[in-house]
């Protein structure tokens, strides 16, 4: 072989080490570790940790555990009992990762990663997770006392007990000034339409009250309240209050079924 040779082969293979060696640098794994905080929400269930879709970890409540990923673009989501997370999208670098999955409120949890957004916790069963993960508008921080922030809480607690695909109807909303009523039937409406539910409009809502005779505005008492929801479709209704001042200041939820005048669910935030 002559030096031109020699010269070709060795210049082939310092440049197959070095493209070896970024290929080592970029490929890998990362470590992340995954802790359940230490609440009260269904603490005799474990809560499961998915990587891309696939089972990785089962953690009671306070524990932690560590998941080797290779390096890129992964998805985490956390199934409890009947609630699921939406699956979060993160990057996984060179850093080891941590994500810790926390009670958002008394009956729902969020994933949250340091550095980057919270994923909104969705109300849905395990079968229908995948269709709710989708296009979930965001829902504020806990720490968040603004009325959104509120409302978008006491939404979570409300469908995480309702069925799925359940017909939905906002009845009343009561507050002492009559804008900020609508305002939160508004919004509470924009938020549940928001994350796929199906909600009977309340034009025809205010119809059934005239052909009924029923109280136009305000409260009603729970078996009119039923009435009306059953009288347009609704499987399920909801009635609210926005009462106090100042500190006190409150905000409820309650979803009532049509059928059995159960009551569902009960949400209540401070705003």
């Amino acid at each position: 072989m002559n030096k031109t040779v020699y010269a070709a082969l060795f210049a082939a293979l310092l440049f197959a080490g070095f493209t070896a060696g970024i290929c080592a640098q970029s490929g890998g794994t990362v470590e992340i570790t995954v802790q359940r905080a230490d609440g009260r929400i269904n603490q005799g269930f474990r809560e499961r940790i998915y990587i891309d879709g696939k089972a990785q970890l089962n953690l009671a409540n306070g524990a932690s555990g560590k998941i080797a990923v290779s390096r890129g673009e992964h998805t985490i989501h956390a199934e409890l009992y009947t609630l699921t997370t939406p699956r979060l999208q993160f990057t996984a670098g060179s850093s080891p990762l941590a994500f810790v999955v926390t009670p958002y409120s008394t009956n729902n949890f969020v994933i949250e990663r340091a550095g980057g957004r919270q994923s909104p916790p969705v109300a849905a069963l395990p079968e229908a997770a995948a269709a709710a993960t989708e296009n979930v508008p965001q829902v504020f921080d806990p720490s968040d006392t603004s009325i959104e922030a509120a409302l978008s809480r006491a939404a979570s607690t409300i469908m995480s007990r309702v069925p799925p695909r359940s017909k939905m109807a906002i009845v009343y909303v009561t507050a002492r000034d009559a804008e900020v009523s609508e305002f939160i039937a508004g919004e509470l409406e924009f938020i549940m339409v928001g994350r796929g539910l199906t909600l009977i409009d309340r034009s025809e809502l205010d119809r059934i009250r005239r052909e009924q005779a029923f109280q136009m505005s305000g409260e009603v008492d729970d078996t009119q309240a039923v009435s009306i929801g059953k009288i347009a479709g609704a499987d399920v209704i909801i009635t609210g209050s926005a009462t106090g001042s100042g500190e006190l200041r409150r905000l409820r939820l309650r979803a009532l079924n049509t059928e059995t005048g159960q009551v569902l669910a009960v949400a209540s935030e401070r705003y």
